[in-house]
């Protein structure tokens, strides 16, 4: 019995032996497949060139990784690359022949100290006096606020865009342009703050660094620029708004010889520093930072096929005194181009003392921005026709973007009939950057020229349809990266680029400028209306 005990022991205990050889044995290849298999899988690891992690931290991380590869199986360690290659030097910004440095990302050790006390500068403001448009200013602060706790956490290291505006208080094409812009700033989380002129630079002084850009008329730019009290920073006033954040939002540019301002026959600009201050909506010479704009509510309204149209075109003309004065068709020309075009001749000016309207016209009188549009397309005019003013305006681009063709004059003995990006044509040309789109959008007639020659074109207008319309600059992806891209740009780096080229110590008004100020010193802003 003790014989048959010790032999089932020392079987049993024999068996136990094979089984763990066999397991032991098993556990090896099952774990040399999942080795390989694993090895096989292995995605290299490879530093975004483009990060905004800050380099001190992601070196750490990086050295970490490798340290702890270097214990693990040669084939893991034979996957993750040695060396990381440093970061790409910072891009510069292209935008109508100038090239702009870029902004770096903010220091990610500061940010936190920034962001604290920025949101007390604004509980501050929301909670003093703010000047102006107070329920307008509280509404864009209190988003300014909640956009800053995303700073970091949405993966970008950017100050918030804030833009302080004295502009903004009206229904001209200049609003209309800036009502595209407000679409994208609300979209992109980017903010706009109003002040009168009076209160500019009090309320700058309130929000300080907060505000990135300032943005102006014309006559507020030249005003703040000679107001070293109060307005633009200076040895008297050094919280005043620095030089390199002032901009003007013109819609006219600073053409050469312009009278207005009693400007000279060559580059200059409201800002010192250059024509790159100039925000414009078209492309002009002289390096004017092209903004443009995209023309709303094109897709409001139905598409109307030329066919079905009216035997009509519409004229470009707000105000019957267009018809007099600086105009590039003579008042003998309407009779003979309604009798030989067979064309209504549809007018929605108004009818001024001592300027009325054309006999051979049709009006409809003064509209409203929707119902000039329901007027194109309703009213189914075929062609948009300009009679030399306003010399720019969003018309022509209504106009196309709801299928109707535009012809523009101009005067073909001083300009050409497409006006090239570089070309001041003044007051010899209507609506130069449209021209350059072309046929069978945009025609050009000479008002130099035969009858038989305008005729002609305009009756090729008519008879060649076209679906709506929208130029590629236009769209509104192509506004929202020239906004991207304005924003994104270190306007201080440029500007002291610029005072060196200028040799300057500090920015210095252009002489013409004291000219101009001696017959239009500083008046009150006028218009006290809410903003858009």
């Amino acid at each position: 019995m003790r014989v048959l005990q010790h032999f089932s022991s020392s079987r049993n205990r024999q068996a136990v032996v094979v089984v763990l050889a066999l397991g032991v044995i098993l556990a090896s290849v099952i774990y040399r497949e999942e080795i390989q298999s694993t090895a096989s899988h292995v995605t290299t690891f490879s530093f975004p060139i483009k990060t905004k992690t800050r380099p001190d931290a992601t070196v750490t991380a990086i050295s970490s990784n490798l340290s702890a590869t270097e214990s693990s199986s040669t084939e893991k360690s034979a996957a993750i690359p040695t060396s990381i290659h440093p970061p790409e030097p910072l891009a510069t910004i292209e935008n109508n022949h100038a090239s702009y440095p870029r902004l770096a990302p903010l220091d990610m050790r500061g940010l936190d100290s920034l962001r604290e006390r920025h949101l007390q500068r604004i509980e501050d403001v929301i909670s003093g006096n703010i000047p102006d448009y107070r329920e307008w200013n509280v509404v864009q602060l209190d988003g300014l606020k909640d956009h800053w706790l995303e700073v970091g956490a949405n993966g970008r290291f950017e100050q918030p865009k804030v833009i302080l505006s004295t502009y903004g208080c009206s229904t001209t094409g200049e609003v209309i342009w800036l009502e595209s812009l407000m679409n994208a700033f609300r979209e992109q989380k980017q903010f706009f703050l109003y002040a009168s002129y009076e209160n500019i630079g009090k309320m700058y002084k309130s929000l300080d660094d907060i505000v990135t850009h300032v943005w102006s008329t014309d006559e507020h730019v030249i005003w703040c620029f000679n107001d070293t009290i109060s307005c633009v920073e200076s040895p008297e006033n050094p919280h005043g708004i620095p030089s390199w954040k002032i901009f003007t939002f013109t819609f006219w540019g600073s053409p050469q010889g312009w009278g207005n301002f009693m400007a000279p026959r060559e580059p200059w600009s409201y800002n010192p520093l250059g024509g790159e201050w100039n925000l414009i909506p078209y492309v002009m010479p002289d390096k004017q930072f092209y903004l443009g704009y995209h023309y709303t509510g094109c897709t409001n309204l139905p598409y109307v096929p030329s066919g079905e149209r009216k035997n009509q075109i519409a004229i470009l003309a707000k105000r019957s005194e267009y018809f007099y004065k600086d105009t590039f068709l003579q008042p003998e020309i309407w009779p003979i181009l309604k009798n030989l075009t067979g064309l209504d001749l549809i007018s929605v000016s108004n009818s001024e003392e001592g300027f009325p309207v054309r006999d051979a016209l049709t009006l409809l009188g003064p509209m409203e921005r929707h119902d000039y549009d329901m007027m194109l397309v309703r009213g189914s005019s075929k062609a948009l026709l300009g009679i030399g003013r306003p010399k720019i305006s969003p018309s022509p681009y209504a106009s196309l973007c709801r299928g109707v063709p535009v012809i523009i004059p101009y005067n073909g003995k001083i300009c050409p009939a497409r006006v090239e990006e570089s070309e001041w044509c003044g007051n010899h040309h209507q609506h130069g950057p449209a021209s350059r789109i072309g046929p069978p959008y945009v025609y050009t007639i000479d008002s130099q020229g035969p009858i038989e020659d305008i005729v002609g074109t305009i009756m090729t207008a008519v008879n060649t349809p076209i679906e709506p319309y929208v130029p590629p600059d236009m769209t509104e992806e192509a506004l929202k990266r020239r906004i991207d891209d304005y924003f994104s740009i270190d306007w201080k780096a440029y500007a002291m680029e610029r005072m060196q080229e200028k040799g300057w110590e500090r920015v210095v008004t252009q002489e013409f400028m004291y000219r101009w100020l001696a017959k239009h010193p500083v008046r009150k802003q006028r218009d006290k209306r809410s903003p858009l």
